[in-house]
C-alpha cells in the first residue's frame, strides 16, 4: 500500500482502513510511508506494519530509487498507489529490479480531467491491472481522456462503517455538553484539514456574515475539527468569528481518531470545499452518521444523495447558492430535519455500506489474479 505522504487526509486514512481490513482476513500487508509521519503514527496504533519510504512531492526523483529498493526486498504480489504521479518511478523501479507484481491506481485525487493519451502513458496504463476510481463521473473522465483500455477502469464506490459511524445519543451529548450546547441548539460541521481550499473561511463567513443564515439565529454553531493546514490559521479563522460577534458560536477541535463521537453530535455537515473534489469520503461518514449534509454539486459528489431528500446541494464556488441551501436546511422544523438524517443513514446503509465495498475488491483481486486471491496459500502471498 503505497502512500509516501506527509499527510494524513480523507484519502491516507482510507488507505489504512482498507490496509487493516485486508490484514484482518489473513493477507499479508505493509504500508510504504515516511518514517515519523503521522502515516506512521497511525500505523502503530493500528497495528499495521510500516515499510520507510520517503516523503514523495510530485515527480519527486527520490521516489525512483525507494521504489526499486521496495519491490526488490518485498518481492510484493501487488502495489496499491494512490496517486497517478507514483506511476512513473514504480513503471522505471518494475523494469529495473524486474520485478512484476500487480499494480493498482485507487484514483483518489483529481477527476480525470487531464488528457494521457501519450505513447508513454499508454505504455504506463498497460501494464496496470486497474484503475479503481471511486464516482461514476471520474470513470467516465478516465475513460475519454486517457490512453487506458475501459474494461481496466472499474469505479468501485467508497464504503464506510455502517457499525461504527452511526447515530448514538450518548456519543452526542459526550460532544455538545463540553461545547455548552443545549438540545434546541443546531450545530453544524464539517472535518478534514482546516485549509482555504476546503472552504473554511466561506463557510465562516457564508453562515454568520451579513444575511448569512446563521447571523441572527443565536442557537447556531458552527464546528471544525481536523488538523490547520498552515500554524495561525485557526487562530485567522477565530479572528473573523470575533469580528463577526461570533466568537462564541464558533468551535475547533484539533483531529482526534474518534470522529464518529462527533459526527453523533451534528445536526448538519456542511462543506464549502473549492476544490474539484472527486468523492469526499467525510461525507459519507456523516450521513451513515445520521447528519444532513450540505455539498456542492461538483464531480462524483453530486452522485451521494437526491438533493432534498437526503441532503441539499448547492452549486460549486457560489456564496449565494451555499447560502440559500443553509437557509433552507436552517428554516426546516427540527423534526423534519431529524427524518431528512435518517434517510441519509437508510441511504448509506443501503449503497455504501464497507463490507460490500470490500466484496467488491476482493473480487477485483481474483479476477485480475493477484496471487493470494485465488485458492493460493495464503502464506505464500506477498500483497
Amino acid at each position: 500500500m503505497l502512500l509516501p505522504y506527509e499527510s494524513c487526509s480523507g484519502l491516507e486514512l482510507f488507505g489504512l482502513r482498507f490496509a487493516g481490513d485486508l490484514q484482518s482476513r489473513g493477507y499479508p500487508v505493509k504500508v510504504a510511508a515516511p518514517s515519523g509521519s503521522l502515516l506512521d503514527q497511525q500505523c502503530r496504533a493500528r497495528g499495521l506494519q510500516l515499510w520507510p519510504f520517503p516523503a514523495t512531492v510530485k515527480y519527486d526523483l527520490k521516489a525512483w530509487p525507494a521504489c526499486y529498493q521496495m519491490l526488490k526486498e518485498l518481492n510484493p504480489a501487488a502495489v496499491i498507489a494512490f496517486r497517478t504521479q507514483m506511476m512513473y518511478p514504480l513503471h522505471f523501479a518494475r523494469l529495473m529490479a524486474r520485478r512484476h507484481p500487480k499494480l493498482f491506481l485507487f484514483y483518489r485525487i483529481g477527476v480525470g480531467n487531464h488528457w494521457r493519451i501519450d505513447p508513454l502513458h499508454r505504455l504506463m496504463f498497460g501494464q496496470l491491472s486497474a484503475v479503481v476510481p471511486n464516482a461514476d463521473y471520474v470513470r467516465d473522465k478516465i475513460r475519454k481522456f486517457w490512453g487506458i483500455d475501459a474494461a481496466r477502469v472499474v469505479c468501485i464506490k467508497s464504503g464506510v462503517d455502517i457499525e461504527k459511524y452511526r447515530p448514538d445519543h450518548a456519543r452526542r451529548a459526550s460532544v455538545r455538553g463540553p461545547l455548552g450546547l443545549g438540545t434546541d441548539d443546531l450545530l453544524i460541521g464539517s472535518s478534514g484539514r482546516i485549509h482555504p481550499e476546503k472552504g473554511s473561511e466561506i463557510l465562516l463567513r457564508a453562515l454568520f456574515e451579513g444575511d448569512g443564515p446563521g447571523r441572527a439565529r443565536d442557537n447556531v454553531h458552527l464546528l471544525y475539527v481536523g488538523r490547520e493546514y498552515q500554524p495561525g490559521y485557526t487562530a485567522h479563522l477565530k479572528r473573523i468569528a470575533a469580528e463577526l460577534g461570533v466568537e462564541k458560536r464558533f468551535h475547533i477541535m484539533d483531529f482526534r481518531n474518534d470522529i464518529e463521537t462527533v459526527y453523533s453530535a451534528l445536526d448538519l455537515f456542511a462543506f464549502a470545499v473549492t476544490s474539484h473534489e472527486a468523492y469526499a469520503y467525510v461525507v459519507l461518514e456523516a450521513m451513515a452518521s445520521g447528519v444532513v449534509p450540505v455539498i456542492p454539486a461538483t464531480g462524483g459528489m453530486s452522485e451521494m444523495f437526491a438533493d432534498r431528500k437526503q441532503g441539499f446541494f448547492f452549486k460549486h464556488r457560489n456564496t449565494d447558492s451555499l447560502k440559500a441551501a443553509l437557509h433552507l436546511a436552517l428554516d426546516m422544523p427540527a423534526t423534519q430535519l431529524r427524518s431528512m438524517g435518517e434517510a441519509a443513514r437508510r441511504h448509506m446503509v443501503a449503497t455504501a455500506d464497507w463490507h460490500d465495498m470490500m466484496s467488491r475488491y476482493l473480487d477485483l483481486f481474483k479476477k485480475t489474479s493477484v496471487e493470494g486471491f485465488n485458492g493460493v496459500d495464503l502464506a505464500s502471498s506477498r500483497l
